[in-house]
């Protein structure tokens, strides 16, 4: 199998589960490959050149563990990507005018900061740099926003601290949309729920920490059929689990019953 920095570590796996074990050993930050459930959110979306991003070492240290399990590398394609990326290090990025969110307080006090996180988005100028300060890494938001013009980059501290920054290539449009889909607040949600009758699953993630919450909820949809739902205990609209269950075809409900306390119905869209 030919392979590039676009390759789709999905593909890789599927290719030859050998790679999870590899990738892996590369450092620390791969280890969560070893997760199934991890596994099935992060690898259809990240690429080797996200990946090396994130765990900050050149695309060419996957080759060389990739390789020896018979894939074949483009080497026109590997040149230009070390002249243009992965031999500049993270930590040594220069960043001028930063802007600091530190959303783990947010989360701590039970509230979604996506609105905090898309207000800090949309506020930021070509020349800033916008730092998220979080315990994990916001892959949906990493991925929407690359599609709207932004770079992005990982770096973590010792102490697991995920610190992600975001730079906006050029002014574009000033009007971000994330979500191309909202969940839907409506009386007749207990009428759809009635509707799916015996075919539901009922999981419970408001006491799991970030991400369990969003990689619980992408794992159960595997077992969810055309004619069946998940019924979803949960303290708040997922925000940026909306584009990944809009791209899967699902729809989504809720029902507010506190503060912190929603229900949410998923199902296939017909």
């Amino acid at each position: 199998m030919k392979i590039n920095s676009a390759t789709k570590i999905a593909a890789l796996i599927k290719a030859d589960p050998r790679v999870i074990d590899e990738i892996a050993s590369i450092n620390k930050h791969f280890r969560k490959l070893k997760n199934p459930i991890l596994r099935k959110v992060l690898a259809a979306r990240i690429t080797i050149a996200d990946a090396a991003k994130v765990g900050g070492v050149p695309v060419t240290v996957f080759y060389e563990k990739l390789e020896p399990l018979g894939f074949e590398i483009e080497e026109k394609e590997v040149e230009q990507y070390i002249q243009d990326n992965t031999m500049e290090s993270t930590d040594n990025k220069e960043i001028k005018h930063l802007v600091s969110l530190d959303v783990r307080p947010i989360l701590e006090g039970g509230t979604d900061p996506f609105k905090a996180i898309m207000g800090a988005v949309k506020e930021l100028k070509t020349k800033e740099t916008l730092e998220i300060i979080n315990s994990f890494e916001p892959i949906p938001l990493i991925h929407k926003l690359k599609e709207k013009g932004y770079d992005s980059w990982t770096k973590r501290s010792d102490d697991g601290v995920v610190f992600t920054y975001f730079k906006k290539l050029s002014e574009g449009d000033s009007n971000l949309e994330l979500s191309p889909v909202s969940a839907s607040k409506t009386e007749d949600f207990d009428t759809k729920l009635e509707s799916f009758g015996n075919e539901i699953t009922k999981i419970d993630v408001r006491l799991l920490e970030m991400p369990e919450p969003m990689t619980t909820i992408l794992s159960e949809l595997e077992n969810i059929s055309a004619t069946s739902a998940l019924f979803v205990d949960h303290k708040k609209v997922p925000q940026f689990l909306l584009p990944e269950l809009a791209s899967r075809g699902y729809k989504i409900m809720y029902k507010e019953l506190s503060e912190h306390h929603l229900q949410l119905l998923i199902f296939k869209q017909v």
